[in-house]
This record gives C-alpha cells, structure tokens and sequence, in this order.
C-alpha cells in the first residue's frame, strides 16, 4: 500500500494560506488519539508534497480519482488492500491477496504473509473531519500528507483545514483529485488506443491552460519573470 500510494502522490502539490496559529499547528500535527475502523472504502480527496509546480502540472494534466478499500482479515488490524485508480474513463484495479497493511499505534504500514511490518509507517494526523483520515508518509525522501474521507467530497471548511494542516507541516497548498468514483462502468485494456492517448493529452493540456497562475504561485516571487 504505501508503495502505491507514494506514486500516486509523485505522480500526481497553490500558495501558502494566511501563516496558521501556533496552537492550531500544535493540534493538526498530533496522531490520532483514538484508533479509527480503517474497515471499508475510503476515498482520496487530496494531497500535499514538497513538490509543489511538478505536483500541480501531473495532477493538473492527469487529475485521477483514486480510492482504497481495507478488508479486514481473521488477525485484527490485519487488512487487504485493494486501490483503485481512474482517469479519464480507465480504471485500474490493484488488488491481491498477499498485498496487506496493519495498524498499530496510530500508523499504518505495509505487512508480509507472517504479519511482519516491511515498510515504514504512515502515521495517522488529528482532523476535524468526523469521516476522514488524514495519513503522513516520508518514504524515499517524498514528505507527503493525504486526506481521505468515507464520503466522495468533503466541505470547503474540512478543506481549508487541511490546507492549513499542509502548511503546518511544511508543504505546499493540496491539490485536489477528481470526484469521479465510479469504478464500474469504466474502459477496458483493448479500448486503449492511440487514438484514446491522443485525446488524453489534448484534455491534459487543456486542463494545464486553467492551472498556468497555479503553476506560477509555486515559483518565489524573486524567480518569477
């Protein structure tokens, strides 16, 4: 799982909010205090990295939906990890059986077939939302935080609140996936064409056009043209 969602959030980053209240950024640092049901299918509303004008351009381009179901197994906090990716009408389904994650301590790590951890947590943050987890990763040098709610789409005020947690953190403003989670009515491997990818990259630069001022408010003013 976290090899998975990493990628995601490489490939998939605004500008800073007003700087937020030390006490504020006290309390959206804190893990969790108490243990969520990770059970069931929890959809990413958004993310944040350091990388703030590569993060913008591929989500920008891109703009994938992406969502994670946990099946609980017979060991508790044990769970199968199935993700789901769509973009542009093609889905990508990542599940098998020997892909597992376990919970313990307010973090979320990656297991091997004996229920051993083989990667580095993901540590679960403080959030105001009553439906979301908010999931903090630095795997292979990439500070990332991720928001995920039960629900397709959460309230600008829980939005803000994670764009300010970002800041508190030290990373840039989120960027935002696309809401589309229909995973069902989606296109197949052979629909695949040359004809789709050229399509593809038309919306993605058409999409880019609407991000240019984004793209610029990640640059330092002293850098800008």
């Amino acid at each position: 799982m976290m090899k998975t969602l990493c990628v995601a959030v490489v490939v998939l980053g605004l500008t800073s909010v007003c700087q937020p209240a030390p006490l504020v950024c006290e309390k959206l640092q804190k893990r969790v205090e108490k243990s969520p049901d990770l059970s069931g299918r929890w959809h990413c509303i958004a993310f944040s990295t350091e990388f703030c004008v590569a993060t913008t351009i591929m989500n920008a381009i891109y703009w994938p939906s992406v969502a994670v179901d946990f099946i609980s197994k017979d060991t508790p906090n044990i769970y199968t990890v199935n993700t789901k990716f769509k973009m542009y009408g093609y889905c990508r389904n990542e599940s098998t059986s020997d892909r597992q994650s376990g919970y313990k301590n307010n973090t979320v790590f990656d297991v091997d077939s004996n229920d051993a951890p083989t990667s580095k947590p993901m540590v679960l943050l403080q959030s105001g939302c009553p439906d979301c987890i908010v999931l903090k990763e630095d795997v292979n040098a990439v500070n990332a935080v991720m928001l995920f709610s039960r629900r397709q789409n959460v309230s600008a005020a829980e939005l803000k609140e994670f764009a300010i947690q970002a800041e508190c953190l030290g990373l840039t403003n989120p960027q935002v996936l696309n809401t589309d989670h229909d995973y069902q009515n989606c296109l197949r491997e052979d629909d695949i064409s040359n004809a789709y990818m050229n399509e593809v990259m038309l919306k993605g630069l058409e999409r880019l056009k609407t991000k240019v001022l984004d793209i610029m408010k990640c640059i330092p003013p002293q850098f800008r043209f």
